[in-house]
């Protein structure tokens, strides 16, 4: 089942790791500027926007973007659970499904190789 979508994105970490020093850093509100120990890269802009400094060889971009009414159910799904007092588990188990919905995993991964011969 694909969910519908309007294309609309949410930055949900901005993050960058250097590849100098080693560095992940994190801007995590708008104006967060931060740089790495070397002083090679930086980030700033939070969940707002994503502005990065230093050579582009020094650095690799690990920030996660997301679709705004993927990440607006899976916030709904994890309200909906610990609402009806489901365990970690089924908390975890409801935002997978959402993500599997929208489908924002790797279902290779996900489903693995199940063989369903007899060996």
């Amino acid at each position: 089942m694909k969910m519908r979508t309007t294309n609309a994105k949410q930055i949900i970490q901005n993050e960058a790791q250097c590849m100098k020093c080693g560095d992940i850093i994190v801007s995590k509100h708008v104006h967060d500027f931060v740089q790495c120990r070397c002083n090679a890269i930086f980030v700033d802009g939070g969940m707002e926007y994503l502005r990065r400094g230093g050579e582009e060889e020094d650095f690799v971009d690990r920030s996660l973007i997301m679709d705004k009414d993927a990440l607006t159910e899976c916030v709904d799904a994890v309200r909906y659970a610990e609402e009806n007092n489901k365990n970690e588990l089924g908390v975890a188990l409801s935002v997978i499904r959402i993500l599997r919905d929208f489908e924002l995993l790797n279902k290779r991964e996900l489903y693995g190789s199940f063989s369903t011969k007899n060996n």
